[in-house]
């Protein structure tokens, strides 16, 4: 069966979505929707990314906030792009009552940034695709809601943070854990002192480089493993952007991108991006990091097509000796029986756990009710203020799967001029515990790491891991022509 027979076929394109495609340009009336909140009080965005979870996730998120108004979106594969026009026009059609054609799309990513109309810019990119847009973007004027895994580098996130503090940006790392109750709940209990000092935190996260990690096309082409020519609605050389030049190859193009180490850092910075941000959230050390890293993953031959570690097990130690195992794997518990004691680690299902000196808590699943060793601890009053725990003025139920608060968080950030509840250099915090753990297994030895100078001691090797060069023209140092080309 051909790759074209695997996915269904979508309709032709009509010119005006093509990349480089002219934007719509909109009277502001458009923007009033009817007698809705009006344009001078609604944020307005201009989307980068229209994948699966840019479309079905992120717009869904901004739909909901009704002081918030998408009106331009980009993307490199023109038939996604038709979708997320799509998508955008019939939701403000159906608020309106009537047609609405408001939204510009775009094929480079350059031209929705430059235009003088947006407050803000989303990116739901590739993970290599993150950063570039995001210093430009700030750099432009514009505050940025930007999805995790946050970098590619911890290089390319230093860059990212430094650029959000010197331009004075509002920005949000978009993971909503940080807005679910359950996940509140923990941290405010383990900063409050539930299980004493804090002394090992285990982080699980689910296997990767399989099938069943992904949904939609991305399954489809997930076993399409040999080079072709790439769609003729697709700008591949703008899609693998700093990445090497490589032949297109469907099995890592779209959701399946995140099994490469070319774009990604596998399941360990996917799925860390959300529970290590926990764990560091818990254990108060967001803005540092561990001091050591060591591991062992099972990575398979760097020249496969997925060749990011699917299990692994890492173990970090902080500078107050608390200690931090990731880990993925298919675990020794029996699910069908009961078990008493913690859970996490002994399946192959994410969760975090904290151990302290009196005792556990933990949550187990995405999104997983809490357990403790004592049942009362789950009850136990916490001092707000003492703990000094974010809370967004959006507070999702854990069961309610279908919202995330980061994007309510973000504009009343943006109206606010206050911090998001994961700014950019937590985000880079927690990737970067990530990063320098696939750099401590593919090293195969035990790396000292310097939280602050964000170098490893004593290791040139390992050091040099922590960049990449970016292939021309898609770099970072670029970002400051294009600024100037189209101011």
């Amino acid at each position: 069966m051909s790759r074209s027979q695997a996915i269904s076929r979508r309709a032709l394109l009509k010119s005006a979505v093509v990349a480089g495609a002219a934007p719509l340009v909109m009277p502001a009336a458009v923007l009033g929707l009817d007698g809705k909140t009006a344009p001078s009080n609604r944020i307005i965005y201009g989307y980068v990314g229209c994948g699966s979870h840019g479309i079905h996730w992120n717009f869904n998120q901004v739909f909901r906030c009704p002081d918030a108004q998408i009106i331009a979106a980009c993307d490199v594969d023109a038939e996604r792009l038709a979708a997320a026009q799509t998508k955008i026009d019939g939701h403000y059609s159906q608020q309106l009552g009537k047609a609405y054609r408001g939204c510009a799309v775009y094929g480079d990513f350059r031209d929705l940034i430059n235009r003088k109309d947006l407050d803000v810019v989303g990116i739901a990119t590739p993970d290599h695709w993150h950063v570039i847009p995001a210093i430009m973007a700030a750099k432009a004027g514009k505050d940025v809601i930007c999805e995790k895994p946050l970098t590619l580098t911890v290089a390319e996130g230093r860059i990212l943070s430094d650029v959000i503090q010197q331009t004075g940006r509002i920005f949000q790392t978009a993971s909503e854990n940080r807005s679910v109750d359950a996940y509140i709940r923990l941290v405010e209990l383990v900063r409050g002192g539930c299980v004493g000092q804090i002394k090992h935190i285990e982080v699980r996260l689910p296997m990767g480089n399989n099938n069943f990690r992904v949904g939609g096309e991305a399954r489809d082409l997930f076993t399409f493993r040999t080079a072709e020519e790439p769609p003729k609605t697709l700008n591949y050389d703008l899609w693998l952007g700093q990445a090497p030049q490589m032949p297109f190859i469907p099995a890592r193009w779209h959701g399946n991108f995140r099994w490469n180490l070319a774009f990604s850092g596998g399941v360990l910075s996917d799925w860390g991006a959300h529970m290590v941000d926990l764990a560091q959230w818990g254990h108060g050390t967001e803005n540092t990091g561990p001091v050591s890293v060591e591991g062992k993953g099972d990575f398979p031959p760097r020249e496969a097509v997925h060749n990011t570690a699917p299990t692994f097990d890492l173990h970090y130690v902080y500078a107050d000796g608390v200690t931090m195992r990731v880990s993925a794997g298919e675990g020794d518990l029996d699910r069908k029986k009961s078990h008493e004691g913690p859970v996490v680690g002994r399946t192959s299902s994410p969760g975090i756990r904290f151990e302290g000196t009196e005792g556990w808590i933990e949550s187990h699943g995405w999104r997983g009710s809490l357990k403790a060793d004592q049942r009362k601890k789950l009850d136990m009053t916490v001092d707000v203020e003492k703990v000094n725990v974010y809370r967004p003025s959006e507070i999702v139920e854990r069961k309610e799967i279908a919202k995330g608060g980061e994007h309510r968080n973000f504009v009343d950030c943006v109206k606010s001029r206050k911090p998001c509840y994961a700014p950019a250099e937590t985000g880079h915090r927690t990737i970067t515990v990530a990063h320098i753990g696939n750099i401590a297994m593919q090293l195969g030895r035990k790396l000292n790491w310097d939280p602050q100078a964000e170098r490893f001691a004593n290791d040139s090797e390992a050091d040099q891991l922590l960049s990449r060069k970016q292939r021309e023209p898609w770099t970072i140092a670029n970002i400051d022509e294009w600024l100037r080309r189209n101011s």
